[in-house]
């Protein structure tokens, strides 16, 4: 957790005196007089408030001296335990001191870390009192295990949960209801390192057909490696980030209204197999950024439909991350002509492009302005092609150590960067007296390290 540099005010001794103070961004607990929590008892008029070291609190009894109840400005709470308590084995602690840290109704903002019980406080399952939550932010939490019912929120525009190994779903059954509208408001959510979730539902819930997170624009999921597909993308989703996950394709919505997905990233995800991006191209008018790296296993990105006219039908991406080159063969990325950036980065295998892909690269001249190569180890020249970009403003090679010679370089570069290639190569085009050095005159900007 980042403190406010101005989080020295947790250090004044007896600070409960102060009991107009609207903000009190850390206060670190202590096992001494003045610095307990009983402090935060008078301090009535906080509306936001961290309170850090939750395992000086002896029990539930003390932390109920804080009677976080009974402050009705409070917004935004940020409860602490510390790096060290990591280690603690007393559950039963934690859980009966967060029962009795019970917020008031107004509450707007919760982040937990650190909290080693394995339930969530008696508070946080009763959703009359959590009802106008806004921003939810849950992490470090090894030893929880079921979350309380955080889709039935009907103001929670932000959920971010991290580091919690042993939570199985996102969403368990409330007073019976099987079916409901989950998530109503929620436009971002940010799942990391949930190694044992599985589902997105407790067995037996359903959320109704098409609202499951009907306001979502941002999902990102990190080390996700159980949990199972979405049955289809949130109908407003602009961005989504996959990494570590088991998933083995997307599913895109059944509708026939335009996705308005923008950002995609697909990431260190073994078990992918296709991409339908061509199958929905005419709906992805949106995209801009495709990021596709260590997905050993992806054999497509599609097939155009029949009753499409595919030659009106062209993914319009501006930015495209890739570790294997290959995957610019695939339609619909074989038939892109809009790209403006291109970045292609550890890759130990490729030595050079083949022709295909120097006939790909003269799909692209005419737009690309922006190439990053990094940490192609093997790789010893490039698409001799280059000559012909006319608009390639800015080349960059870093760690591309068997790169001796470069093609001839298009007359619009504008700036060169070369680090980390063969010696001979800084030999060549170096500024002091490189034989070649002429050949690359006309770039305003060159650094070669």
């Amino acid at each position: 957790m980042k403190f406010p540099e101005n989080s020295y005010i947790s250090s004044i001794y007896g600070i409960g005196k102060l009991k107009s103070l609207s903000e009190l961004y850390i206060f670190n607990l202590r096992d001494v007089s003045g610095y307990r929590i009983g402090e935060l008892k008078n301090m009535t008029d906080l509306y936001k408030l961290g309170i850090n070291r939750l395992e000086n609190v002896k029990d539930g009894e003390e932390a109920r001296n804080a009677q976080l109840c009974e402050k009705r400005r409070l917004t935004d709470l940020t409860l602490c335990w510390s790096d060290i308590h990591i280690d603690s084995t007393n559950k039963y602690l934690d859980e009966n001191v967060l029962d009795n840290l019970h917020p008031p109704k107004c509450l707007r903002k919760l982040k937990i870390e650190r909290y080693m019980g394995a339930r969530s406080a008696i508070w946080m399952n009763n959703v009359n009192w959590i009802f106008n939550l806004e921003e939810i932010v849950l992490s470090d939490c090894s030893e929880w295990e079921t979350l309380p019912s955080f889709g039935h929120l009907p103001f929670l525009k932000l959920l971010e949960l991290y580091d919690m190994p042993k939570v199985k779903w996102l969403e368990s059954k409330f007073n019976g209801n099987d079916r409901y509208r989950a998530f109503p408001l929620l436009e971002k959510l940010y799942i990391g390192r949930l190694e044992a979730l599985e589902d997105w539902f407790e067995a037996g819930v359903t959320a109704e057909e098409g609202c499951l997170f009907p306001c979502l624009i941002q999902l990102y999921l990190v080390d996700c490696s159980k949990l199972k597909e979405l049955p289809s993308l949130p109908p407003k989703l602009k961005s989504l980030e996959i990494r570590s996950t088991g998933w083995k394709t997307l599913n895109f919505c059944s509708n026939s209204n335009p996705i308005p997905l923008e950002s995609l990233e697909v990431f260190d995800c073994p078990n992918i197999i296709s991409l339908p991006l061509a199958d929905e191209i005419a709906r992805l008018a949106a995209l801009r950024s495709l990021t596709i790296r260590y997905c050993p296993n992806l054999i497509s990105l599609g097939r155009y439909r029949q009753v499409e006219d595919t030659n009106n039908c062209q993914l319009m991406l501006n930015d495209l991350h890739i570790n294997d080159p290959s995957v610019l063969l695939m339609e619909p990325l074989r038939s892109i002509a809009s790209l403006k950036r291109l970045i292609i980065v550890h890759n130990d295998e490729v030595v050079s492009f083949p022709n295909e892909l120097e006939q790909w690269f003269l799909t692209v001249t005419s737009s690309l302005s922006y190439l990053i190569i990094y940490k192609l180890k093997s790789l010893q020249c490039l698409p001799s092609t280059f000559e012909s970009f006319s608009s390639l403003q800015y080349l960059q090679l870093f760690d591309v150590p068997m790169l001796r010679e470069l093609p001839n370089l298009p007359p619009a570069l504008k700036r060169l960067e070369i680090e980390g290639c063969h010696r001979e190569l800084k030999e060549r085009y170096g500024e002091d007296g490189g034989s070649d050095r002429h050949k690359i005159a006309h770039i305003p900007d060159i650094f070669i390290r």
